[in-house]
């Protein structure tokens, strides 16, 4: 028998249940906060992409509209193609100024989740 001062822990009834619970909670925070790395990994890569879509297309529209002016490309207009289906406006047209002379132009790529990219070139034919 033992002493009554260590009555109390021979009593261990219920220890593993108290366990299990413990390391299931735990288990389960790792997996919550596993599961919200996921999302948020892939949320920033889809972002990612949209956001290279809406450059690439703002820029392929100022290219074309510099080829324009430099008389490389015979297009009956402001050309405005579109990258992935995001369409592009021309904000600041490109007025040519004659050989020698700087010219500006700035074109805006607007995505419809609200990603915006705008691509302004100075250049001197």
């Amino acid at each position: 028998m033992c002493p009554e001062y260590l009555a109390p822990l021979n009593n261990h009834r219920g220890i593993g249940l108290i366990t299990a619970v413990f390391a299931i909670v735990i288990l389960s925070l790792f997996g919550l906060l596993l599961t919200r790395y996921t999302v948020t990994t892939q949320m920033s890569s889809a972002e990612d992409y949209i956001w290279a879509q809406a450059l690439y297309s703002a820029e392929s529209t100022m290219r074309l509209n510099i080829l324009r002016n430099d008389g490389g490309g015979n297009f009956p207009g402001v050309p405005t193609p579109q990258v992935g289906q995001i369409p592009t406006q021309v904000i600041a047209p490109s007025v040519f100024n004659g050989v020698g002379n700087p010219s500006t132009i700035r074109v805006q790529a607007l995505h419809g989740t609200g990603v915006s990219r705008t691509v302004e070139a100075k250049y001197i034919l």
